[in-house]
């Protein structure tokens, strides 16, 4: 896909010390993302703008191409939000003023509809595959351009209209965690990355913001299965589903009254990591924060564009999986469920897991019998697990625990499944023929 020509670097707007508008601006604007409009008090608004001491970037929306907003209340706003990219070496507060060289660590689109109650969050991996300034590139590139040019990559292979910018430096989201006293995730497995210093027990667990943090950029990340330790989606789309995971934990964690008492906290993070378009108006985002207050994470859709691996002249890249990620774009333009509930039609990917010869064939030939879809069948690289494991994306665990009722045998577990399919059965040494 061909996008316009690199923008010249846009100017970030260093707020005077009482613009308490702007901070007003984007405390508003970063709850609606993160959906803390359930808390439907318009008082928690203003006390946030005159909380929050510190300053907040605004980019001139005139330099980002972004559409106009909606005149009606009811009518959906589409935001793009971009996770600034800290790397080592880097202070928490230069992903503020100067792009060069810089990345998104991570690039999703938030639309939030009134009308329908719901919100969406499509998050579009950095690796994907563009053409910009004349050659191939990966869409997170494009922000050494400034906000600008990613905002044009993302609108053009998105083909929706972008009606706000919203930039969080991930340097501070330690500070989000720990304010809300912390996210609760299950882990059906003990996991680890040993670069980034990630570990923890199989169990449920409220994650501190360190953790959080560890857990979110884990590129090498395994699990602990039958006694050994294997790579689960150790690249960047189990990155980006991680991402996901922690966010989803973040809003959920704050839809609870008992984060309330870590507001003030969360207002003082907030601040000084944030960037905003100005055309990001107090009056717009009070109603719609209003239109939306009785929205529950259970409304919140999350995917992730469905991509697969190209190598090109040396080079890694994404590109889409078609027609998948047309039908997800579409489905998010229409607001309609990305992730319908899976049902009998789950795609399946059977991996052999037990060392006998013939298991995933006899595996695969058993679901087919019995009404599934079997997309692809081969082995998991491990030859030792005791158990049949049923490993469903979210939303599918009636469709994995369909499957091991079937079966008579195995365990039921939602998880990271390979693209291209929702459930992966990896057989153990409980099959008939184990």
């Amino acid at each position: 896909m061909t996008l316009p020509p690199p923008r010249p670097p846009v100017t970030v707007a260093e707020p005077a010390a009482p613009s308490r508008n702007w901070v007003k601006r984007a405390i508003i604007a970063f709850l609606i993302v993160a959906n803390v409009v359930v808390f439907g008090v318009l008082g928690v608004v203003w006390l946030a703008a005159h909380k929050v001491s510190t300053s907040v970037s605004t980019i001139p929306s005139t330099d980002l191409s972004l559409a106009d907003s909606p005149t009606s209340l009811q009518d959906a706003r589409t935001f793009l939000v971009i996770g600034s990219d800290s790397r080592a070496g880097l202070t928490d507060l230069e992903g503020f003023g100067d792009f060069g060289g810089q990345r998104a660590d991570v690039i999703m689109l938030v639309k939030a509809d009134p009308r329908s109650g719901r919100v969406q969050m499509l998050s579009v991996p950095r690796d994907l595959k563009v053409q910009y300034g004349g050659s191939s590139a990966k869409i997170n590139a494009t922000f050494a351009g400034g906000p600008g040019s990613i905002v044009d990559a993302v609108s053009s292979i998105a083909g929706v209209p972008i009606h706000h910018y919203l930039q969080v430096e991930f340097s501070g989201f330690t500070g989000i965690v720990d304010a809300i006293g912390g996210i609760e995730m299950t882990f059906p497995f003990a996991a680890r990355d040993l670069k980034s210093g990630f570990f923890i027990d199989a169990g449920t667990h409220v994650l501190d913001g360190r953790t959080a943090l560890a857990f979110s950029r884990s590129r090498q990340y395994q699990e602990l299965r039958d006694e050994g330790w294997v790579a689960v989606e150790a690249n960047d789309i189990g990155r980006t589903k991680r991402q996901q995971d922690v966010l989803m934990a973040v809003i959920t964690q704050i839809d609870r009254p008992s984060s309330l008492d870590g507001f003030s906290a969360l207002l003082d993070a907030l601040g000084g990591f944030v960037t905003t378009d100005d055309s990001l108006g107090t009056d717009e985002i009070i109603q719609l924060a209003w239109a939306m207050r009785s929205v529950t994470p259970a409304d919140l859709d999350a995917a992730t564009l469905p991509v697969t691996d190209l190598t090109e002249n040396g080079a890694s890249y994404l590109v889409p999986i078609e027609p998948n990620a047309a039908e997800m774009l579409a489905a998010f333009g229409a607001g309609e469920p990305m992730n319908p509930v899976l049902g009998t039609d789950a795609r399946i990917a059977v991996q052999n897991g037990n060392g006998r010869v013939g298991s995933a064939v006899f595996m695969t030939d058993a679901l087919t019998a019995g009404g599934f879809d079997v997309v692809s069948s081969g082995n998991s690289g491990r030859s030792d697990y005791a158990t049949t494991l049923v490993i469903s994306r979210a939303n599918g665990l009636p469709a994995a625990q369909a499957i091991v009722d079937f079966l008579g045998y195995g365990t039921a577990v939602e998880g990271r499944t390979p693209s291209g399919a929702d459930v992966v059965v990896i057989v153990g040494l409980d099959a008939p023929n184990g």
